[in-house]
Order: C-alpha cells, then structure tokens, then sequence
C-alpha cells in the first residue's frame, strides 16, 4: 500500500473527536504537572531509527504551558512551534489516561 499521507481533514476531524472527549470532563478540574521535565530528541535524529541519538534535551512541561498561555492570552499569535509545545502536553496526558479514566 502507497503511503497517501495525512489530510488536514483528518486531523481536524481527531482534534475536533478528542475535544469532544475533554468537553465531558470537569472543566474546573485541575491538571497537575508533576512530572515537569521530559527528555527531547532533536528534530534531525528524531525520526532516525537507524541511529541512537547522539544529542538530547531536557523540555519543561511547564515551560510549554507558560508559552501556549500567551497564546490563549492573545500575547501572540500562534506558530508551529506551539505543536511542538502542545504535543508534550498531549503525550503527557495520554500518559495519564485523561479521557478513558472512569
């Protein structure tokens, strides 16, 4: 099978199911950050299975957090490095079983 790639439709339609999953939990529930700082695989080697990565950086859940703010705050307008950002909170609450936790 050819690889056809992603469609943006796609991913719009993933976004728009797991807000509608977030949008039944407590919106005054709080999510702690307790886990803060996660290894970072730089951009050139993370999709590099053949070698180990040579290089790694420490990212800050918090941090991330304090850089979308702006963003929600209308401080800035958003740029792709925000899914960067957002993906590390994702991947932390999936790590937590957010939206399957019963």
């Amino acid at each position: 099978m050819e690889d056809e790639g992603i469609t943006i439709l796609d991913i719009r339609k993933l976004i728009n199911i797991l807000s509608d999953k977030l949008k039944k939990l407590d919106d005054k529930k709080v999510v702690k950050l307790e886990d803060d700082l996660y290894w970072n695989i730089l951009d050139g080697e993370l999709y590099n299975p053949y070698d180990e990565p040579a290089q790694l950086t420490m990212g800050s859940l918090t941090e991330d957090w304090e850089f979308l703010q702006k963003v929600l705050n209308r401080e800035r307008e958003i740029i792709d490095y925000d899914l960067y950002k957002l993906a590390s909170i994702l991947k932390f609450l999936g790590k937590k079983g957010m939206i399957t936790k019963k």
